[in-house]
């Protein structure tokens, strides 16, 4: 592997980490500082408006000052971030920590993948994009475990985050920059269509995805007679992290418009097959719903850096993910109160969602696979 994508693999890695250790933090967290249910949910809302505001900023940042200030950026928030975590005196501390992080860890999805696109071949691409991606999902896997070790000691999740933080902050200085962004950085900026069609398209993405990591869905799980829903459910999670690689390794041989679109279709109707299976066949339908989530980003991430101009690339990635990420508050909400009235409706609605995004790229999307980026729109 090309010694730039490990050094962003280190960082990647690192988002994910966070993504995944929150529930835990905020589990051990409440009991200790004794705070209220709804209080205890506000980090990770805190974590989510980052995430919105994080995009456009180091979107906007790194399309005027350079993809590698970008890059800096967004791991010194995450390393600031994990810092005020660790040092967290009242409950408050770790909404504001999870705030900052929330700003790295989006800044740190809007230029990856840019800068990933733009220093590699147009036949390595996709693989680049995916394995680095890869990296961050397959945290999944050890998360949960080493939070689990460490019990009450939640501080130490925000210490692991900040060494790797500040580790991936210290080799990035030796990153080089773009050269495509070098070689357009005096060009005005421009609105792009793109922009609009791949907000959408993350909003309804997201809308599903995190409506799949709700409570009702542990509820589906015992309604069906698996008198141990967490253990289940992480059974079924383990799709996602499959699907990350496998999207990976498939990322450059087909056309990625298409790819994107039928991903989204296909986990529309194995989410209405999941609610109608039941025993084992329930769980097996699961974990190719969560594969087909995982297998869904690598793709998605690789085909949001291709279809912008250099110029806006960084922002226009930025807006489409973090506004998009909007969708990943609202689709539980959405998803849990459809689920208390009418659970085959609850369903329905995000096989819709998720048809939607892929009949959108499907439609208007646009061909990219294999083609150099100065040649889909320069």
């Amino acid at each position: 592997m090309n010694w730039k994508l490990v050094v962003l693999a280190i960082g990647m890695s690192l988002t994910f980490w966070d993504i995944f250790n929150v529930p835990y933090i905020i589990n051990y967290a409440r009991k200790q500082f004794e705070v209220s249910t709804v209080i205890a949910n506000l980090p990770l809302s805190a974590e989510m408006i980052g995430y919105a505001i994080g995009g456009v900023i180091n979107g906007l940042l790194s399309s005027f000052k350079g993809r590698k200030i970008g890059l800096l950026t967004s791991m010194g928030l995450v390393s600031l971030g994990s810092l005020i975590g660790f040092l967290s005196q009242t409950f408050s501390w770790i909404i504001i920590a999870e705030f900052i992080i929330g700003l790295g860890i989006e800044g740190e999805i809007s230029v990856v993948p840019t800068y990933i696109s733009e220093t590699v071949s147009a036949e390595r691409r996709g693989r680049a994009v995916g394995l680095v991606t890869a990296s961050g999902f397959l945290t999944t896997l050890i998360v949960g475990p080493i939070a689990v070790v460490l019990g009450g000691e939640w501080r130490l999740l925000f210490l692991a985050g900040l060494l790797v933080s500040l580790i991936a902050l210290i080799t990035r200085v030796w990153l080089p920059e773009s050269p495509m962004w070098i070689a357009k950085k005096e060009m005005k900026l421009s609105w792009d269509f793109g922009i609009l069609m791949m907000t959408i398209v993350w909003f309804l993405s997201y809308f599903t995805g995190y409506a799949l990591f709700s409570d009702p869905i542990f509820t589906f799980i015992s309604s069906h007679g698996f008198t141990n829903p967490a253990l289940y459910f992480t059974y079924i999670l383990y799709g996602d992290p499959l699907g990350v690689v496998i999207g990976t390794l498939l990322n450059d041989n087909f056309e990625r418009k298409y790819s994107v679109s039928l991903v989204n279709i296909l986990a529309g109707l194995v989410i209405v097959a999941w609610f109608f299976s039941s025993g084992s066949l329930m769980l097996i339908m699961g974990f190719m719903e969560m594969f087909l989530q995982g297998f869904k980003f690598p793709t998605m991430y690789t085909y949001t850096a291709e279809i912008f101009r250099t110029r806006i690339r960084t922002l226009g990635y930025g807006v489409a993910d973090g506004i998009g990420h909007l969708g990943g508050a609202i689709g539980p909400i959405i998803f849990s109160l459809a689920y208390v009235n009418m659970r085959l409706l609850s369903f329905i609605v995000l096989a819709v969602v998720a048809g939607i995004a892929g009949a959108i790229v499907g439609i208007w999307g646009i061909r990219t696979t294999g083609k150099p980026l100065e040649s889909i729109k320069g």
